[in-house]
């Protein structure tokens, strides 16, 4: 009764890889290759579809989180602007003492 189940069960993996199966798969390939072509049409429009969704959606986020930004005021621009420049300027003052300092060093060394 074991082998003739086994035989069965070899009789059904030979059946399934054999020509007649093979015959039969060759249509639905056909067929499939047809159909991943619509598909893929569908495919391109769903993802510009998609991709112009997802950047209005950008955009719409970009509009929201602006309006949650709080901006300074005038004053508040004018006097953190003023910090900088000073700070700019008297980094460019020192460097350019330390510069002069070590050029006439070098001159002094070099002779």
């Amino acid at each position: 009764m074991a082998s003739m189940d086994v035989a069965k069960f070899f009789q059904k993996k030979s059946d399934q890889g054999g020509g007649g199966s093979g015959k039969g798969q060759k249509p639905p390939t056909r067929v499939k290759k047809a159909e991943p072509s619509r598909k893929a049409v569908r495919k391109a429009d769903e993802n510009q579809a998609s991709w112009l969704d997802k950047f209005r959606q950008y955009l719409r986020e970009v509009v929201y989180e602006l309006r949650r930004v709080v901006w300074p005021s005038r004053k508040e621009t004018l006097g953190t602007t003023s910090v900088v420049l000073v700070i700019v300027i008297l980094c460019g003052i020192f460097l350019g003492i330390v510069d002069l300092i070590l050029s006439r060093l070098i001159r002094v060394v070099i002779g």
